[in-house]
């Protein structure tokens, strides 16, 4: 097993609660010292309360310790992500008032403290997921694999419960078998085609007899929304719905439709905004889309997704937009060798952008994993510097061919664009891999190789 560098880190809550407050501002400290080496990078993300985007921070290179300051609503948990060079990614939760000690050893990763029991809930369930093998790749035995994967999860849930309170019970539920819940769901589109005649019949009884049953049940409320597993499952499962009732595969107007009929106030609000979000990230049909958005901002309650949707629709009003020749550039590769994109061609090509404050390698290691490299290729991008441990290619920017950053109109980092095989845009600013494990991105790029 790889050694992973020893490396301590404190998670810890400062108080300032204002007795006239209902809902007060808090500071999470994160906090740490390395015992044998300087860090090369180290960030953490955390996703506030209606938020789409993560917010980050990190540390400056070289250092032997760092310092986080992350703002915290008291009663309402929120998600964060730890990660950096030669350390162990974490995953976890945590609330105002937590106080996390984590140690990680050469093979296993230790959380203590106050409140330690979420975080450590997570990663252990998340341990065990990932040890369940399946006995093929058929829709069967995949089928059998996410149901064992939600059960374990549910069962290590149900042994720890009374270590946590209620709505962090609800919102792991909501984050650990979701995961695995969107890929059972989707196992409806494995059933083999052959023979034809027949495949919606199949696909239907595949569903209610298999699938259905084995289906989590989770409460959908304002707080379980929170969690990005769960709300791309439920609008995975709005996808497979409404095939199961009218027996043809849905478009963008149709799930928006669906979601707005099955569910209300700020939850439909959520998962509208998703909807919307990954609409535009996929390149759906500019009519089509506008007429959902125009809808979503008439009738929407909820500032943040509002702000969130309008935002994206006033950007994608000019600039990219899928159909359009990606932006071709001359870039060195580590060895200074150049490289351009024309040289691609052929294949679905995943462009990442980012700079040395912002590094997701271990959300796009697994997501590369997941493609043959004679089909898809990751092109990263770096602004000033080159990371270690991102799966792909690795090219810099220097002054001279900064001009790229404007055409592909990179304004925050990381971001990511999705190239066809003809050399188009497929899609502009997928969703970042840190919200969903990945997800959303792969099934845009699995998308994009249809094509």
């Amino acid at each position: 097993m790889r050694r992973i560098t020893p490396l301590l880190l404190l998670v810890g809550s400062l108080l300032s609660i204002s007795p006239l407050t209902v809902l007060s501002q808090r500071s999470a400290i994160l906090t740490g010292r390395t015992t044998d080496h300087r860090l090369q990078k180290l960030s953490v993300s955390w996703w506030q309360d209606g938020s789409f985007i993560p917010s980050t921070m990190s540390i400056a290179e070289g250092s032997d310790s760092f310092y986080f300051k992350i703002p915290v609503t008291a009663g309402k948990p929120l998600f964060y992500y730890l990660e950096g060079s030669g350390t162990q990614p974490v995953f976890g939760l945590i609330e105002a008032g937590d106080s996390l000690y984590f140690k990680q050893l050469p093979d296993s990763l230790q959380i203590t403290g106050k409140g330690a029991a979420a975080s450590r809930l997570m990663n252990m369930i998340q341990r065990l997921q990932d040890g369940i093998k399946p006995n093929g790749t058929d829709a069967t035995s995949l089928q059998r694999l996410y149901s064992e994967q939600i059960k374990v999860a549910a069962t290590v849930l149900q042994q720890n419960k009374n270590s946590i309170n209620e709505t962090v019970y609800k919102l792991l539920e909501a984050h650990t078998m979701s995961g695995p819940a969107t890929r059972l769901t989707g196992m409806i589109w494995k059933v083999p085609a052959n023979p034809d005649s027949t495949l919606e019949e199949r696909q239907v009884d595949f569903y209610r007899r298999d699938i259905l049953p084995a289906l989590p049940v989770i409460e959908v409320n304002e707080t379980t929304v929170t969690s990005t597993r769960f709300v791309n499952y439920l609008l995975q499962k709005s996808e497979v719905d409404f095939y199961i009732k009218h027996r043809f595969e849905s478009n963008t107007t149709a799930v928006y439709d669906w979601v707005k009929q099955h569910y209300a106030g700020r939850v439909r609000d959520r998962l509208l905004a998703q909807t919307l979000i990954q609409g535009y990230a996929a390149g759906n049909m500019p009519e089509e889309q506008e007429t959902c958005v125009k809808d979503y901002l008439s009738i929407a309650v909820d500032s943040a997704c509002k702000q969130a949707v309008a935002r994206l629709y006033g950007r994608t009003k000019k600039g990219l937009s899928r159909g359009a020749a990606a932006p071709s550039f001359n870039l060195p590769d580590a060895s200074g060798k150049l490289v351009s994109l024309p040289q691609f061609l052929g294949k679905v090509v995943l462009l990442h952008f980012y700079d040395s404050d912002t590094i997701v390698s271990g959300e796009l290691i697994a997501l590369k994993k997941c493609f043959d490299d004679k089909d898809v290729s990751f092109v990263n991008i770096g602004n000033r510097a080159m990371a270690e441990g991102l799966p792909g290619m690795q090219l810099l920017l220097d002054d001279a061919s900064k001009a790229i950053l404007s055409q592909y109109e990179i304004n925050r980092y990381p971001s990511f664009i999705v190239v066809g095989k003809d050399g188009k845009i497929f899609a502009t600013k997928p969703p970042n891999p840190l919200s969903d494990h990945g997800t959303a991105l792969a099934n845009i790029i699995y998308e994009a190789l249809l094509q």
